[in-house]
């Protein structure tokens, strides 16, 4: 192989690599999943707390957060299978998405065990208060290292989103409004860049 050969196959080998980084991102379904699910539970908590909904004996919490853990896994199965069906899977950008968001994911639960833990134990109710601002600073990173990593800069906005919402939330957190505000955060960073990339993704044929 002369040297010359050998700097085309080079330049098509990068070439190759900058269209696998720049392939489309998989995860928009998950991101209108959890945007429309965790506002619908926030916005349900919220209900609650402010008499708008009944306290069903104090069974009323319970009901939202167990119905949401079911709605969750029964979504992320049908998410997970249809994301299989999909082309670009091995592209750099859709694993450094999938690694960002496991993260995220496990260090949240860490943080919900954690709370839920003391509000049980300790009798703390404002417990679970500081779920929601963690759960957006995690939003955030994992926004922030997808875009970089992947080169789409424009979800680097719903980051910084993100972390300005974590912020107002740690800093209001037990202010019965504060769920209003998460639920609506879940629509902005969450939804909002779910829908974008839905329209972006490649179709099951290619």
């Amino acid at each position: 192989m002369t040297r010359e050969e050998l700097l085309q196959d080079l330049a098509y080998a990068r070439s190759l690599a900058e269209e696998g980084r720049h392939a489309p991102l998989l995860g928009g379904a998950y991101f209108v999943f959890w945007g429309l699910l965790n506002a619908a539970a926030f916005t349900a908590h919220w209900a609650v707390r402010a008499g708008r909904l009944p306290h069903l004996d104090g069974w009323a919490f319970p009901t939202i957060w167990i119905s949401y853990a079911i709605v969750a896994g029964v979504g992320m199965a049908l998410l997970g299978a249809r994301t299989r069906s999909k082309p670009g899977l091995t592209s750099i950008g859709v694993r450094a998405e999938s690694a960002m968001w496991m993260g995220a994911a496990l260090a949240l639960l860490a943080i919900s065990v954690g709370s839920i833990a003391r509000m049980v134990t300790e009798n703390d109710l404002t417990a679970p208060n500081a779920i929601f601002g963690a759960a957006f600073a995690l939003y955030g990173a994992a926004l922030f290292g997808t875009a970089k990593l992947s080169q789409q800069a424009w979800l680097g906005a719903y980051a910084w989103l993100s972390f300005a919402i974590a912020g107002a939330l740690c800093l209001f957190a037990n202010q019965a409004w504060a769920y209003l505000g998460a639920a609506a955060g879940s629509l902005i960073v969450l939804f909002a860049p779910g829908v974008l990339l839905l329209r972006r993704e490649p179709s099951n044929i290619v």
